[in-house]
């Protein structure tokens, strides 16, 4: 028959307690968020992604690490319908939610008679996400970077059109709240499960061309879970905005981050999670080491069974990465470059994007 002494089964407690706390603590961060995207940043090439014409079609190609769409001036035209060319990707699992975060840059590359909303022969950016539900409903979210008339004037059923401004010739990068927009056109969603998500990136042309119009994109993300933090774009400095949100080039408008006192929630409760533990710990190596010494009271020198340290650098690190990035961008007055601001603070660009995303969840910036 196998017996345990007590100090054998304090030591299994403890193991018990403290390995289960790690994992939930690296577990919850790896599952905050889930990218539903496969080759967003199309490093890839077009893999992931099925193109579509829209009537008589246009071009594509990812050569250079973004997607380039164009219209061809010799493109059939058939009256005043639209021609052009998208590209979409269907997400279909049982785990989707509408906590979605939809982010991506564009730089469209029009003339200025084509990117008017009087002209006879606009050009159309956009993207739109289709949401299916269990229940057979689909709707529509249109994001529009160039203007939005012609669609504005169609009543399809179950959608919704949002004019995003990007100007013309600069990249300019946008971070939506999709939940947000959804309950705002359509009421809460709590109604509503989803079953299937696509999102298509479109680029459209009424009528002959005066010149080639081309629309690139990059960093194209649907976040499910936590909100998504902004993503390197081909733009030497970038600056943050708490709209909808939007991330310029300099040549847009900029504002400036303003820093706050306020401690991230998160990290006060693991804080108090890890105290907890550690509490625990030294409550059963104080017990251990007492009823050694009560069992050999001769021995000059006990001989207690140490316990190798457990390594939890999740939150501790966390928070000084965060310290340092928060300095950072407060020392640079607001606008950081990517690259640079990598290199400097001797971190990845997925490290980086993660710090600013916990310091605008913990309200330290905005």
């Amino acid at each position: 028959m196998l017996t345990f002494s007590r100090e054998r089964l304090a030591f299994l407690l403890v193991i018990l307690i403290i390995v289960p706390s790690v994992f939930m603590i690296k577990s919850s961060q790896a599952e905050e968020a889930t990218e539903l995207l496969t080759n967003g940043n199309f490093d890839n090439g077009t893999f992931g992604w099925l193109s579509y014409y829209i009537d008589s079609g246009g071009e594509y190609d990812a050569d250079d690490g973004y997607l380039n769409m164009w219209i061809s001036q010799s493109s059939p035209v058939s009256g005043m319908k639209e021609h052009g060319i998208g590209v979409r990707q269907v997400m279909d699992r049982r785990d989707l939610t509408f906590d979605l975060t939809f982010s991506l840059s564009v730089r469209p590359e029009v003339s200025h008679r084509q990117s008017s909303p009087s002209s006879l022969m606009p050009t159309l950016v956009r993207s739109r996400i289709e949401l299916y539900t269990l229940t057979g409903d689909a709707f529509y979210l249109v994001y529009h970077f160039l203007w939005a008339a012609s669609e504005l004037r169609d009543s399809e059923p179950n959608t919704a059109h949002f004019l995003k401004p990007a100007g013309t010739y600069a990249w300019k990068q946008y971070i939506i709240d999709v939940k947000k927009d959804f309950e705002k056109e359509f009421g809460s969603s709590s109604s509503y499960n989803i079953e299937r998500i696509e999102i298509c990136l479109e680029l459209a042309q009424i009528s002959v061309p005066f010149s080639i119009p081309r629309a690139l994109w990059d960093n194209v993300s649907l976040i499910c879970g936590i909100a998504a933090t902004p993503t390197s774009t081909p733009t030497p400095t970038q600056t943050f905005e708490s709209t909808t949100s939007q991330i310029t080039t300099t040549q847009g408008p900029t504002a400036q981050i303003v820093p706050t006192s306020t401690f991230p929630p998160e990290a006060i409760f693991w804080i108090g999670a890890l105290t907890a533990v550690v509490a625990i710990s030294a409550g059963a190596l104080v017990y251990l080491t007492g009823r050694r010494r009560r069992a050999y009271p001769s021995r000059t020198t006990a001989s207690v069974r140490r316990i190798s340290p457990v390594r939890v650098q999740t939150i501790e690190e966390l928070m000084s990465l965060d310290d340092k990035v928060y300095a950072y961008i407060s020392d640079h007055g607001g606008e950081i470059s990517w690259s640079q601001g990598c290199r400097d603070l001797g971190i990845s660009t997925d490290e980086l994007k993660a710090s600013i995303e916990r310091l605008k969840k913990a309200g330290r910036i905005e």
